[in-house]
């Protein structure tokens, strides 16, 4: 039985037909990475935007919240008291564009206590009036917002719970007390069905991130004995822009109707102060960490009111939109 090999046209064909299919593997695969490092890049804006947006609205829903205390103004007179350990010292604390800075202030102090106050980082990384001087010019980002808001925490504690590193407020409904941890406690006697708080300031706002430099949403609270404290990494990665416009109340008799939307710089002082702002449109734009080698983003994106186009970079983005009703209105605005 004679056995012969294959003739060179045959191994010409095998040859030809294996690189077909060596090349169907290949683009499949390619395309299939390609598709896994998109839905990737997408889930991880969703999330870090998911994050961001529940952080913010959380924590705007319940700005001006004092628990039962239904007394105003937010300033020791009438039913609300300082005790002699609720002080900060100005290179502590994270004040506004008026000084105000983050506890009540004593009946000596003409200066308005705001609970919710926002503000815009302009070109130069400046913020009106110098306020927010707690925030690194290097930790700004350009054209962002800033938004400090002021309110009670969580569920009412325990006197044994009211001890840490922070401010604390005894409410009824009659009467407010603030003290700081480690201080005497107002008796249930001197202050009959009163409920126990802690107090806190927080600050948001974007900052580079030191390695990567990618944005991220930081967040600053408040402790009794360190004042405004960074707190460590980031609330979420990603965060490019952050925009807020307000809805303010301009009837003459406020009725808590938004009558129009503004951005924060346009805001009056009287408003702030007044309590006539009464809602809030919050306006995230997310970033992916990485920049992509196969994706070209021409896009322009309409953040509240600051337009951010992508220049024809590698970064995919979303842009995330919620508007926050204030539950509290009514107590948010100081007095002079």
């Amino acid at each position: 039985m004679k056995s012969r090999g294959f003739t060179l046209v045959e191994w010409l064909i095998a040859m030809l037909i294996g690189v077909f299919l060596v090349g169907g593997g290949l683009s499949i695969f390619v395309a299939s990475r390609a598709t896994t490092e998109d839905a990737f890049d997408q889930s991880e804006l969703q999330e870090n935007g998911r994050i961001a947006m529940r952080m913010l609205t959380q924590d705007l829903k319940w700005a001006g919240f004092w628990g039962d205390y239904t007394g105003s103004p937010m300033k020791e007179e009438q039913g609300m008291t300082l005790s002699s350990g609720s002080t900060l010292l100005a290179t502590d604390d994270c004040s506004d564009n008026l000084g105000g800075g983050s506890l009540p202030p004593r009946k000596t102090d003409n200066r308005a206590f705001r609970a919710i106050w926002g503000a815009r980082i302009d070109n130069n990384k400046g913020i009106t009036g110098g306020a927010f001087s707690c925030i690194p010019t290097a930790s700004r980002i350009a054209n962002t917002d800033v938004i400090s808001i002021k309110r009670l925490m969580g569920r009412p504690l325990t006197d044994a719970n009211a001890a840490g590193n922070r401010f604390y407020l005894a409410t009824n409904t009659q009467a407010a007390q603030m003290f700081k941890g480690g201080e005497p406690i107002p008796s249930v006697t001197a202050m009959p069905a009163r409920q126990l708080w802690e107090y806190q300031h927080i600050v948001y706002y974007l900052s580079p991130n030191a390695t990567t430099n990618s944005p991220e949403l930081r967040k600053r609270y408040l402790t009794a004995n360190g004042g405004s404290v960074l707190i460590g990494g980031a609330m979420a990665e990603g965060i490019e822009r952050l925009s807020i416009l307000f809805g303010v109340d301009d009837s003459p008799v406020p009725d808590s109707t938004i009558d129009r939307y503004v951005a924060s710089s346009n805001v009056t002082e009287q408003e702030w102060s007044e309590g006539r702002v009464v809602a809030a449109r919050v306006f995230v734009l997310v970033r992916s960490l990485q920049a992509s080698g196969r994706y070209v983003n021409n896009n322009t994106y309409q953040v509240g009111d600051v337009s951010v186009t992508g220049n024809g970079d590698g970064f995919r983005r979303l842009l995330l939109e919620t508007s926050v009703s204030l539950r509290n209105p009514a107590v948010m605005g100081g007095s002079s």
